[in-house]
């Protein structure tokens, strides 16, 4: 019968000889790839804004005030170069309060953000 360890005692560690892998020598990435990385990473996303679209329509006109309210033209900077979905989201918003829809709420078509895009 096997024994079992005590509640304060390790298990035994398996033998681990010739587990370990021989070292790979690392190659550093070519700077085009590098500056090719970070271009992709922000480029706008098509599943991320459609995310914050289905997140502002659920949002009440009070939240959305609020969110008007707290977002200063600093932080909207800020906002739009972590989310550039923003942009886009933004010049839709504007185009279609452009036309012949009416607008939520009487002021700045976004508050901060109506004047980023």
């Amino acid at each position: 019968m096997a024994r079992q360890p005590q509640m304060n005692q390790r298990p035994q560690m398996p033998d681990m000889t010739g587990a370990s892998m021989p070292q790979q020598q690392r190659q550093a990435p070519d700077q085009n790839t590098v500056t090719q990385a970070r271009q992709n990473i922000m480029q706008p996303s098509a599943e991320l804004a459609a995310v914050l679209v289905s997140r502002l329509g659920a949002m009440s006109d009070e939240q959305l005030a609020e969110l008007d309210r707290a977002i200063t033209p600093e932080a909207a900077k800020a906002l739009l170069m972590l989310l550039p979905e923003l942009r886009a989201l933004m010049q839709a918003i504007s185009q279609s309060q452009g036309g012949a829809a009416p607008q939520r709420q009487a002021g700045p078509q976004m508050g901060a953000l109506g004047g980023m895009g």
